[in-house]
């Protein structure tokens, strides 16, 4: 439920009378979860005004509770910890009640609370629907999702001076168990309560999930790689055998299992290649993050941890190649020109060759150097990424020499290792090459030439070994010949210089969309043929992260329906408007769709800032509109002022 400044038809107090004069409530009045707990309020003849009774257990009764979830508490009470340190400054309780509303344990500012509310917000105390009437414990207990009841919205007018904002918790077999809660003052800001309490549920019952089951081998998995060990990423276990004890939720979703099926499924039934396949693979290297296809032909990133004692058979040299060849053959989707790139990076991997990636902005460099290193000798090493167009200036020579004590004023008591130093055993990726000021390139090429870096305030050099990628959207020759890059450091980084296409000169359009949609776990959602003629005549300034952003911001407007023209950005259909297409017919939008395309973005950035918790950047990556067109937005729906 969102809490964002909104405009609404009527106030949720007027919305509250009108229910309970004549059991009407105005159409977008309230949330409907809302609407269906008043009524059934009404139908349980809960009290509009206040309990009977408090309703709080005895302190028997209450240890009782405890003991029988101990496990939850103990692996619960971290995440409370760390959420009641985030929203501290607000005055919060941060609230554990097992699957009966009853609360278990409860960390925050009661002393700043009325007397009536410490008493309700104490461990002990029960707040089921049917005796404290709409709440977001209760309501959530009977709704199973998350929710925010504020002020007016509770039932009981004893309980309007509270907002709570509260998520289910799951246990290992997808049982109801717990909510989390967060509660305080209903004129405090709930912005981004329930995002935040969203995620500590979720690490809750991750964290619950491992501790309950054993097994020999657990995969960590998502399709997009750097969310392995974030909160989202999908977990499933697996005996020696390859048969599969169990998945948590995200990954039952990722792999189309549901908790009924999991015993009779084996990792064959899964993936393309059988466990001690993979493991041989692993080389008896435990938490590598590898390409795995599943038998419908869609991608994952795995990382794997073989928790039996014994090691699997050493890898051959001939499977070594063959493992090493797929993590780049995941990237050839159908273009001529990317297959030719990867062919020829194949050939170079064992030979310390530096490669260099040129293309546009958003062609997907870094994915090709990430594939790159996962490929090469190096995959095992550290992959240290530095992007030279955003280094701070005054400092830019510590992130990438390090420094000793006292080199600098600032510098950390003990030194810092620098970017380059941090590579060694691995792969450095130099990012946005092109920006590197002139006279750095002095000393990054003698670090090339010498394989030595030596820290600033420093009087010793420090041997270095890596594989080094390069990447710039710039033309470096012509950078060169105007002198605003060495020649000598040019041609030290073009070992082999592979040039990526633009996405408008790609012809694998379909593919890539297919990869997207797969990575954002809708591949079941079908695209409009209208919107497939914009994609296939779009220039694409921003290549294949625009696409991505857009088909994301698309998919969010269908939410599971066909896209169409209409779940477009306001600000792509203003882009439209601006290309000169030719003779090629550009989508007509009726006015009445374009006002309802206007109410969906509108929808779409108030979630994502919810989602995001209020980080602008993020919230503009993700709707694939610039920074300044999203604070446009933003003060035209009043969400900043």
């Amino acid at each position: 439920m969102n809490h964002f400044s909104i405009d609404r038809p009527q106030s949720v107090s007027q919305a509250r009378n009108d229910f309970l004069s004549n059991g009407n409530v105005e159409q977008g009045s309230i949330a409907e979860a809302i609407e269906r707990s008043w009524r059934r309020c009404l139908a349980n003849g809960v009290n509009v005004n206040s309990p009977s009774n408090l309703e709080v257990i005895t302190a028997q009764e209450l240890a009782l509770k405890r003991e029988q979830n101990r496990q939850l508490l103990s692996l619960a009470l971290p995440e409370m910890e760390t959420l009641n340190e985030q929203i501290a400054h607000m005055r919060n309780i941060v609230i554990l009640t097992d699957d009966q509303g009853v609360i278990l344990n409860s960390l925050g500012s009661h002393h700043l609370l009325r007397e009536e509310q410490r008493i309700a917000l104490s461990p002990g105390a029960s707040w089921r629907e049917d005796h404290r009437g709409t709440n977001a414990i209760g309501t959530v207990l009977i709704e199973q999702s998350a929710m925010t009841v504020q002020g007016a919205e509770h039932f009981m007018a004893y309980h309007h001076s509270l907002s709570c904002s509260a998520v289910p918790i799951f246990g290992a077999k997808n049982q109801l168990i717990a909510t989390l809660d967060v509660s305080n003052d209903s004129n405090t800001s709930q912005q981004h309560t329930l995002a935040l309490v969203k995620m500590s549920a979720q690490m809750i019952e991750n964290r619950l999930f491992l501790a309950s089951h054993q097994s020999d081998v657990i995969l960590h998995f998502h399709a997009r790689p750097e969310f392995i060990g974030t909160l989202w990423e999908g977990v499933a276990m697996f005996t020696e055998a390859g048969k599969l004890v169990a998945t948590n939720r995200s990954g039952q979703f990722q792999l189309s299992l549901n908790s009924q099926n999991n015993q009779t499924v084996d990792f064959e039934n899964i993936f393309d290649i059988p466990l001690a396949s993979l493991l041989r693979q692993m080389n008896g290297v435990d938490k590598l993050i590898v390409p795995l296809r599943l038998n419908n032909g869609a991608r994952l990133y795995v990382k794997v941890e073989a928790l039996q004692k014994h090691q699997p058979p050493a890898i051959t040299s001939r499977d070594a190649k063959r493992a090493s060849a797929a993590n780049l053959d995941l990237l050839n989707s159908g273009d001529a020109k990317v297959e030719h790139a990867i062919q020829q990076i194949k050939k170079v991997l064992n030979r310390d060759i530096p490669i260099l990636i040129q293309g546009e902005t958003g062609v997907g460099k870094e994915l090709f150097a990430r594939a790159i290193h996962e490929a090469s000798p190096q995959h095992k090493g550290p992959w240290i990424a530095v992007n030279c167009a955003a280094l701070p200036e005054g400092l830019i020579e510590a992130e990438l020499f390090g420094y000793e004590e006292g080199a600098f004023t600032g510098a950390k008591r003990k030194g810092s290792a620098g970017k380059i130093e941090q590579a060694d055993g691995g792969t450095l990726f130099l990012d946005e090459i092109g920006d590197m000021p002139l006279a750095l390139q002095a000393r990054l090429l003698r670090v090339l030439q010498e394989r030595k870096v030596t820290p600033l305030g420093s009087t010793r050099s420090i041997p270095v070994s890596f594989a080094l990628v390069s990447a710039t959207n710039q033309k470096l020759k012509e950078k060169v010949e105007s002198g605003e890059f060495r020649s000598d450091l040019y041609y030290r980084l073009n070992g082999l210089s592979v040039a990526l296409p633009a996405l408008r000169d790609r012809t694998d359009l379909q593919a890539l969309i297919d990869v997207i949609l797969q990575v954002e776990q809708t591949s079941g959602v079908n695209i409009s043929p209208e919107v497939m003629d914009v994609f296939k005549t779009h220039p694409w300034p921003g290549n294949i992260r625009q696409l991505h952003n857009v088909l994301r911001t698309a998919l969010a407007l269908a939410d599971g329906v066909e896209v169409s023209e209409m779940h477009l950005t306001q600000d792509f259909i203003d882009e439209l408007q601006g290309l000169n297409l030719g003779n090629v017919q550009r989508p007509k939008i009726a006015a009445p769709q374009v006002l309802a395309l206007e109410g969906l973005a509108e929808n779409a950035i108030r979630s994502a800032m919810q989602q995001h918790v209020g980080n602008v950047s993020a919230v503009a990556r993700q709707l694939g509109i610039s920074r300044n067109t999203l604070y446009r937005k933003l003060k035209l729906i009043r969400l900043i002022p």
